[in-house]
């Protein structure tokens, strides 16, 4: 079949989008699906935990195994398998059931996500990578500000099991696409998976990473359990949690895109430290409209939302370029070893959050948010006064 590389990048831009919704979807449906598998909603919460561990440590170990076979086949099984993984969650009842099955997910879905990104490089060519990396990286903010809120809505009406198998089809559908309209692509260039970790081993690249790690683990602390939190402690009405949640989607693109402009103006270090203090800060806010509205104030609640996702994702960028700075000439493996750090910072949000939910309660988890996002800048600041990191220009 005869397709441009304009479609062809489509096509893997609806690969990320079903690849990020199996990761971003649980914390939308997590009341719903706790009951259903007879367990707290912390302890639910730790599939998001488990998804993001196996993804950021075991994903690049998969990539350099595979690295030499071609890129097309790669993708097309990973989705085979992660499309046949969410349909196996039709027979989950129970927490311990769907642990293997979300290994599963997390392997073939971080997977195939991450040959994307190699993929559209390839297909794009040289002129147009740049264009093509943000259009594949914007079916992973799609399912974000897409998938959450509509997974959500069908959940309600049809059940939480209805949903992963949604996604398996897609998956399907995505992989025939694939086999279909992508050319034999040859292996990756790699570097090999020593190499990699020998980077870490150098204390401005490792203190880097965990910056990223410590930024992630505080938004995700709340993020993971938003829909409890909005629930249980905000007291919003259940029927406004999906819109809310759209609304909390698009101002993380409208973030992402703010980021963007402020690191190429401002530079990574100022628009870092910007949008970190500011996140800290509706972080804080959030339990603070309990005490100025009354419970269930769906307006306030919103606004303060909208701000904490602008201001969070706002880093997003500007984290990417402080990575690939470090040493400039492994930039490519920086930025994949920053991927899996968010990976791990998901991993140990979520968990810290199960954990602060379980002793102390939901509503002190945009508290225990904002000491993390402190801990980062903490670390960032050490790092430049050590000299770790090369000044961006401003």
């Amino acid at each position: 079949m005869n397709v441009s590389p304009r479609y062809q990048i489509l096509l893997l831009a609806m690969t990320t989008f079903v690849a990020g919704a199996n990761e971003y979807i649980l914390a939308g449906i997590l009341d719903l699906v706790s009951p259903g598998l007879g367990v707290p909603v912390e302890l639910t919460g730790q599939l998001i935990t488990l998804y993001a561990f196996v993804y950021g440590l075991c994903v690049p170990i998969v990539i350099a195994l595979t690295s030499h076979i071609g890129r097309r086949k790669i993708m097309v099984a990973a989705m085979v398998i992660y499309g046949l993984a969410n349909l196996m969650t039709v027979w989950v009842d129970d927490f311990w059931t769907f642990l293997p099955i979300r290994v599963i997910q997390a392997l073939s879905g971080g997977t195939a996500g991450v040959t994307v990104l190699s993929t559209a490089v390839s297909i794009a060519g040289p002129q147009r990578q740049g264009r093509a990396i943000a259009t594949v990286i914007m079916g992973f903010t799609a399912s974000l500000i897409v998938a959450v809120p509509i997974g959500r809505e069908i959940a309600l009406r049809f059940g939480w099991h209805a949903i992963f198998p949604l996604i398996g089809v897609l998956s399907l559908a995505a992989a025939l696409s694939q086999r279909l309209a992508l050319p034999v692509l040859s292996p990756a260039a790699s570097i090999p998976l020593r190499a990699q970790l020998a980077l870490l081993r150098r204390l401005p690249v490792l203190g880097g990473v965990m910056v990223t790690v410590l930024w992630m683990a505080g938004y995700v602390m709340t993020y993971s359990f938003l829909t409890p939190y909005l629930i249980e402690v905000q007291h919003l009405p259940s029927a406004w949690v999906s819109p809310v949640l759209l609304v909390f989607g698009v101002a993380s693109l409208a973030g992402s895109q703010l980021g963007g402009v402020g690191t190429d103006r401002l530079g990574f270090y100022a628009t870092l430290v910007s949008s970190k203090l500011l996140q800290m800060c509706f972080m804080l806010a959030l339990p603070l409209v309990l005490w100025f509205w009354s419970p269930g104030s769906v307006w306030a609640v919103t606004a303060v939302l909208v701000m904490w996702s602008v201001t969070a994702w706002a880093a997003g960028p500007a984290q990417q370029v402080r990575a690939a700075a470090l040493v400039p000439e492994a930039r490519g493996v920086l930025v994949g070893l920053n991927q899996s750090g968010m990976q791990m910072g998901i991993a140990l949000g979520t968990a810290l959050g199960g954990l602060v939910t379980r002793t102390f309660g939901l509503a002190d988890l945009p508290w225990m948010s904002a000491v993390m996002i402190l801990a980062s800048l903490v670390l960032m600041a050490v790092c430049k006064r050590m000299g770790s990191v090369v000044p961006a220009p401003a």
